[in-house]
């Protein structure tokens, strides 16, 4: 179940694009759908634990709970940010970077072993996901630094939330999953306030609560149960899948075909996991 949940994370994250391209093109994108987007989960989850009376955090886990809400907040919002500002090329391939960053931190703070398995698979996810994004095209050297940064720092929070998910074993899926909504609706509102409000959008208002509830909060939840309860090392080689989702649903909703250096990619970036998995099972 960690495993087909993780994926079917994977997949919501990597059909994004396609809804934040929709409200994009009906003039309503950038910081201030960020915020309504999770001030809608967030304020929906708060208001549905405490009818159910399960709000029950103990003192010291307060602590996990700030940096889940820190961590996840900035992955998201950085990573939509840097998709409004920026190349979707650039902006994924240094996020997938952070298969790297995760087994690092997991062997630093959590000390999970490596092994050689984790290894080569963590090398075939990381090429893999190279030549799927580069998509044999070269990389625009006047790209901003500021989405650059945006990306690349959303990769490297995202991994550290991953440790930080698995060491806070006593907080409940929902608890987790609320701080990372929260946090993303405080950062969010944090870079709306200094950008204008759209002029004149053309979309059915009921839209956005109808995506916060049913696609990103389902998307959240489901990553969040599966990295709670698998190593990072197999957690690190299974999000890139969304990468591969991600030129599928592009091919198929926007006609972009894949080159064959994508579908090379793909089939890294699945060799990857099965390569870990199969240690996992093997219990090395």
């Amino acid at each position: 179940m960690p495993v087909l949940s993780l994926i079917v994370g994977a997949a919501l994250w990597g059909t994004y694009w396609w809804p934040l391209r929709f409200f994009s093109e009906q003039g309503f994108g950038g910081p201030w759908l960020i915020a309504l987007i999770y001030l809608f989960l967030a304020g929906a989850g708060t208001l549905l634990l405490r009818r159910r009376g399960t709000v029950k955090i103990a003192r010291h886990d307060w602590r996990s709970l700030a940096l889940i809400a820190l961590l996840g907040g900035w992955t998201n919002v950085a990573f939509m940010l840097a998709l409004f500002q920026g190349q979707v090329v650039l902006v994924l391939l240094l996020f997938y970077l952070s298969p790297v960053w995760a087994v690092i931190f997991a062997r630093v703070f959590l000390r999970e072993t490596i092994g050689w398995r984790g290894a080569i698979a963590v090398a075939l996810a990381c090429s893999g996901t190279v030549l799927v994004v580069l998509r044999g095209q070269h990389m625009d050297q006047g790209e901003d630094l500021l989405t650059m940064f945006l990306a690349a720092s959303s990769g490297l929070a995202f991994a550290l939330s991953n440790v930080v998910l698995r060491s806070a074993n006593r907080l409940s899926d929902a608890a987790r999953s609320l701080a990372i909504w929260w946090g993303c609706a405080g950062i969010g509102l944090v870079f709306a306030v200094f950008a204008p409000w759209p002029q004149h959008p053309q979309w059915p208002a009921f839209l956005i609560p109808v995506f916060a509830w049913f696609w990103v909060g389902l998307a959240t939840a489901s990553t969040v149960y599966g990295v709670s309860r698998l190593p990072i090392r197999v957690s690190a080689v299974i999000m890139p899948i969304e990468v591969i989702v991600g030129a599928v649903s592009a091919w198929i909703l926007a006609k972009e075909a894949m080159s064959s250096m994508e579908i090379l990619g793909a089939v890294l970036i699945l060799s990857a996991s099965f390569v870990q998995l199969v240690g996992q099972k093997a219990g090395e």
